[in-house]
């Protein structure tokens, strides 16, 4: 596992626990599922959950191998999907001896993240969700 896809699963979860705080069970439900990109399973990436009434936290969710797995307060919800890609590295200043960081790129369209308008109505309980995306 890279160090992308842990810091991501570590955000999901202090999500995750932060927005379950002062939650009944009744007023909760947990997603899980599977992203693709163009019929294969999304590697990396993470997906974010956005309440439509802007009444509840977001949540956010590690995507690993494909599947994901969030608890997240009920109600419609826009989802976000993005999976942050290492394209190349960069000097931090211009001399020889500078450190290097990433240079990184989102590997999915816009319509699947800020642009997104995909939904999901959180019900109470479990529930199975798949998001089948296009890189076209």
């Amino acid at each position: 596992m890279t160090g992308l896809a842990r810091d991501v699963i570590a955000l999901g979860l202090a999500c995750g626990l932060l927005g379950a705080a002062g939650c009944s069970p009744a007023d909760r439900g947990t997603v899980s599922g599977e992203v693709t990109l163009d019929g294969r399973p999304l590697q990396e990436g993470v997906i974010r959950f956005v309440p439509a009434d802007g009444k509840s936290q977001t949540a956010s969710a590690a995507v690993v191998n494909g599947r994901f797995r969030a608890a997240l307060a009920v109600g419609k919800k826009r989802v976000e999907i993005s999976a942050p890609k290492v394209t190349g590295k960069r000097k931090v200043y211009d001399t020889p001896d500078s450190p290097t960081v990433d240079v990184v790129e989102e590997l999915l369209p816009a319509r699947y993240n800020v642009r997104s308008e995909l939904t999901i109505t959180v019900a109470a309980g479990s529930q199975e969700q798949r998001f089948e995306l296009e890189s076209k």
